[in-house]
């Protein structure tokens, strides 16, 4: 579960008041895992503060960011990498416009994989999953692994980048073991021993029904077979302790687009969240999206959510029942047309 706790933040702290700007103040949230949250206010609302408050990107002045139970506050956003995955509003912005889509995918793929010195290479392994991952979004993107990222279109890039920050590659056995005993929620002593046993026995067993494969006479192909079994069962063994699922942030992501590709780019967020039960967190400011999408729809004003529902609530909303909210609870906040009229 991703929590904030009575989180603030402030702008242009200098001692002169006026120029002051509270972006958040002393909010609170919880979010449960598998939740598509979607953020609506207006300017200044302390939409994005907060995407940048549980990236890392900024820092509260008071008040904690919790993960799982865990104090994260103070990691810095490149060690919280791996455990989230952003979208910007700016297509130009989370690819390397120089590289190839193939080398921007390796790098995403790698986010997070383990603790030693990332080094360059070509797999076809990954090359094959690249491939049927940008299959599902029909854009011709498989046939263009090799073209460079900075010549594709707004929403081709936007749609890479989508996938980009929705892959992660199995961790390192390290950080499987330090993430088990960072986010569990019984005793931190007893949850390290219990994972350093688990990992022992598995390597034990794994290496005694090696040995025992070598005493079989078996034919090069079937002993091959019978290997990679053993093998996947020990990575299940050890797989079942890695407990932190990437959290998807997307700060306007389709803001830049125009409606028919912003329209294609959403429907495949949604398929993309739905098929890996992924948290979500979708700022937008557009009303139609933010309750066509999600099961869960927070509206903020001067740094405060005044409006939150879910469920079947969210579900019978209408834009107009949404503003009349927003008008109530907003007070001298105001939406912007666009947002009110869905363009």
């Amino acid at each position: 579960m991703l929590e904030l706790v009575n989180v603030v933040k402030k702008f242009n702290i200098s001692g002169n008041k006026e120029d002051e700007r509270t972006a958040l103040d002393h909010v609170s949230l919880q979010i449960k895992p598998g939740e598509f949250i979607t953020i609506i206010g207006g300017n200044g609302s302390g939409k994005s503060t907060t995407l940048n408050i549980i990236s890392g990107a900024l820092t509260p002045d008071k008040g904690k960011v919790l993960l799982n139970g865990y104090d994260t506050t103070k990691i810095p956003e490149y060690q919280k990498a791996a455990y989230f995955g952003r979208v910007f509003q700016d297509p130009m912005v989370g690819t390397a416009a120089n590289m190839s889509v193939y080398e921007n995918l390796e790098i995403a793929y790698a986010r997070g994989r383990t603790h030693k010195p990332w080094k360059w290479g070509f797999s076809a392994s990954h090359k094959k999953y690249f491939i049927e991952e940008l299959k599902k979004f029909d854009l011709e993107l498989e046939d263009r692994l090799n073209q460079k990222v900075g010549v594709m279109s707004g929403g081709q890039r936007q749609a890479l980048t989508l996938l980009m920050a929705t892959m992660r590659q199995r961790p390192s056995e390290r950080i499987i073991k330090r993430d088990y005993v960072r986010f569990c929620e019984t005793d931190k002593s007893k949850a390290k021993e219990e994972v350093e046993q688990a990992f022992l026995l598995a390597k034990k067993e794994r290496k005694e029904a090696l040995l025992k494969l070598k005493e079989e006479t078996f034919s090069k192909e079937v002993r091959k077979g019978r290997k990679a079994v053993i093998n996947q069962e020990y990575k299940n063994k050890i797989y079942k302790f890695d407990l932190t699922k990437q959290i998807l942030l997307l700060d306007e992501h389709t803001a830049a687009l125009d409606p028919k590709t912003a329209s294609k780019v959403l429907e495949l967020t949604e398929k993309i969240v739905t098929e890996n039960q992924m948290t979500t967190i979708m700022v937008t400011h557009n009303m139609k999206d933010a309750i066509r999408y999600g099961n869960r729809l927070i509206m903020m004003s001067h740094g405060k959510i005044v409006v939150d529902v879910s469920g079947e609530e969210k579900k019978k909303l209408t834009v107009e029942q949404l503003l009349n909210m927003f008008q109530v609870a907003s007070k001298d906040d105001t939406m912007s047309d666009a947002a009110i009229l869905g363009d």
